[in-house]
């Protein structure tokens, strides 16, 4: 019984002392940030969305006004970062590449914080701290934070308005609308948050006249933010960047289906199935313990609190509905959710902990089967930068020759953009804009548009175009290759690539296994000769031959 009272005065004390919480969120941000940094990429450049904020952040930094000639819808995101471009003294681009992928490090360890403080709106301190480290150590999010991206800025921003918006101090909920304008310019779906936010004001404070009115002071914070901006967007882009992205979707299908009856069914099937899918996935694993029955759970006794959640969770679920009806297959538009995950967790601890006395131990149990799940799931589908950093280290050897070579090369799809970041080798000046860029001296076949990604198979009258991956054998293959002006032909040592058929695939492992029955290829270069553990092989096509 002594040792039951023990632990009883344990788990008070960290519900009470403000001192046991901060020592534990501490051990929990140091942890955090290791793990992070454990996986950073080093000398592995962008690619995907994160080289478009790099240059949009790069030419900011340099004109220090909006750039023109950028795609980069979200902005919010690099204009944050390139106020750290300031500061780098450094004619090496990857220096500033790290730097924002620190940045969103430092933004994931950091929402910590809000997801913590969210959670006692609701629960006690202990289990709000469990829900904080299951959000911490969430492993998609570990590695989603070095990615150059702003996922990790826009969780960071949601998690503080929420818990600002619930708070009784109005200075906090003017600050939340604030924050909602800062959020719409980090990622434009985020204005949405707009919904729940006011449906909810307007419930939590109907019975008040004078603080009714105060909406419209909070309506003036979030117009400050989101009107200039969207005068500048307008003004470098041709849109205002909110409302023009947020009705481009039922524009889309409504154009869709005019061409097409059933593109509004295939849409809400797709939506439907596609969203379900990945909302189970991302609760793997060790969310799918705690959130579904969580949800049950914290839908007992709606307040206006509960109401916030549930509302914030529909508007945060429409953009991903959007994206997941269209094939998009990333859970990145699901991360938004993850601090309400957090919450959702608390009532399966205060379940367990009210079940049993052994308190102290059940915390220790909870906590170390979340850090250890969280581990085994990231080596599981871990990154393999060490393959992205040796591409790179190679392209960069073969990088000087004056060739065409074919875009389908890789296995991971994007490492073609490597051969671009060659460009800024050796140039003393940088950063420099990224129209300044010098001109690639080694060009590839670019995937080309509908039609033209087809090719003449025959040299009668009538054109017999077929579609790439219906390529079905190295003589075919050869033939695009040369209506593409293609000089040399790329292979890997599996060709894992998704970008042409399985038997195109085995003719090229073929010929990368035996050369010599290839009299037309010269092997101009070998990564394994060269030291490299991937297994690249470059060869001069002589078409003539």
């Amino acid at each position: 019984m002594k040792n039951d009272g023990q632990m009883m005065d344990i788990i008070n004390k960290l519900n009470n002392s403000r001192r046991n919480q901060i020592i534990f969120l501490s051990l929990l941000v140091i942890s955090a940030l290791v793990i992070r940094l454990y996986n950073f990429p080093l000398d592995v450049p962008f690619f995907g969305d994160a080289q478009g904020y790099f240059w949009y952040a790069i030419d900011t930094s340099i004109l220090n006004q909006f750039p023109v000639g950028h795609s980069v819808t979200n902005n919010g995101w690099p204009l944050f970062v390139s106020i750290f471009f300031h500061i780098i003294d450094s004619n090496n681009f990857l220096d500033y590449q790290n730097i924002q992928r620190f940045i969103g490090v430092i933004f994931s360890v950091l929402t910590i914080f809000p997801v913590y403080f969210l959670c006692t709106r609701f629960f006690k301190k202990s289990y709000s701290l469990l829900g904080a480290t299951l959000f911490i150590f969430e492993p998609r999010l570990i590695q989603n934070s070095s990615n150059g991206t702003p996922e990790s800025m826009y969780i960071f921003l949601i998690a503080t308005l929420l818990y600002l918006f619930l708070s009784n101090n109005f200075k906090k909920i003017y600050l939340s609308f604030l924050i909602i304008g800062i959020i719409s310019v980090v990622r434009y779906e985020g204005l949405l948050i707009i919904i729940p936010i006011s449906i909810v004001f307007f419930i939590r404070f109907r019975s008040r006249k004078n603080d009714i009115l105060k909406y419209f002071i909070c309506a003036i914070i979030l117009c400050s933010i989101i009107l200039p901006v969207a005068y500048l967007k307008n003004e470098t882009m041709g849109q205002d960047g909110f409302v023009s992205h947020i009705s481009a979707g039922p524009n889309y299908y409504q154009a869709s289906i005019k061409e097409n009856n059933s593109a509004l069914e295939n849409f809400v099937t797709n939506g439907i199935i596609n969203i379900s899918k990945y909302l189970g996935w991302i609760q793997i694993p060790y969310f799918l313990f705690f959130v579904p029955l969580g949800i049950l759970l914290f839908l007992k006794n709606i307040e206006y609190k509960k109401i916030t959640i549930i509302l914030t969770v529909c508007v945060i679920l429409i953009p991903a509905f959007y994206a997941y009806s269209r094939d998009f297959s990333e859970t990145k538009y699901l991360y938004a959710l993850f601090p309400i995950f957090a919450i959702l967790s608390c009532p399966i601890f205060k379940i367990i902990f009210d079940k049993t006395d052994k308190k102290k131990l059940i915390f220790c149990l909870i906590l170390t089967g979340i850090i250890l799940s969280s581990m085994i799931f990231i080596v599981w589908k871990s990154i393999d930068y060490e393959h992205y950093r040796e591409t790179y280290q190679i392209l960069t050897e073969i990088s000087d020759k004056n060739m065409i070579v074919n875009s389908d090369f890789g296995v991971y799809g994007g490492e073609f953009v490597y051969f671009h970041w060659t460009r800024l080798h050796g140039i003393e000046e940088f950063p420099i804009k990224k129209d300044q860029v010098p001109e690639l001296t080694l060009s590839y076949a670019k995937q080309l548009p509908e039609r033209e990604r087809t090719m003449k198979l025959d040299r009668t009258s009538e054109p017999i175009w077929k579609d790439k991956n219906q390529i079905n054998d190295f003589e075919e293959y050869l033939t695009l290759l040369k209506v593409q002006n293609v000089s040399h032909l790329l292979i890997d040592e599996k060709n894992n690539t998704i970008l042409i058929n399985d038997e195109l695939r085995s003719d090229l492992i073929h010929v990368f296994n035996n050369e010599e029955k290839y009299p037309f290829l010269t092997k101009e270069y070998d990564s394994k000769e060269n030291g490299f553990k991937y297994h690249i092989k470059l060869f001069k096509i002589n078409y003539l031959e």
